[in-house]
């Protein structure tokens, strides 16, 4: 029962620091797609937020912190801000 409790908190640990960064690198290459995984990552992460504030390591902080960089990318891809370069590099 213990292993299962330690592989249990290991799997919510690696998921909580990775999540900030999931909105930056999923779907680079396609505008709507990565502006509503954006807002998906960005809705769990506040979830995720409240729901695991106050366990060790800060659990919750990395799921705000996805929260962040969740509206940063909506912002981006919603302004079209990035898509000269997409242009570009679809041209090579």
């Amino acid at each position: 029962m213990t292993v299962i409790v330690v592989a249990l908190a290991a799997a919510l640990g690696a998921v909580a620091y990775v999540w900030p960064l999931l909105p930056l690198v999923v779907y680079p290459m396609r505008r709507w797609r990565g502006f509503w995984a954006a807002l998906y990552c960005g809705a769990l992460g506040a979830v995720g937020s409240v729901a695991f504030r106050d366990l060790h390591y800060m659990v919750g902080d990395f799921f705000a912190a996805s929260v962040v960089t969740s509206a940063l990318r909506a912002l981006v891809e919603a302004a079209g801000l990035v898509e000269p370069v997409r242009s570009r590099r679809r041209e090579r």
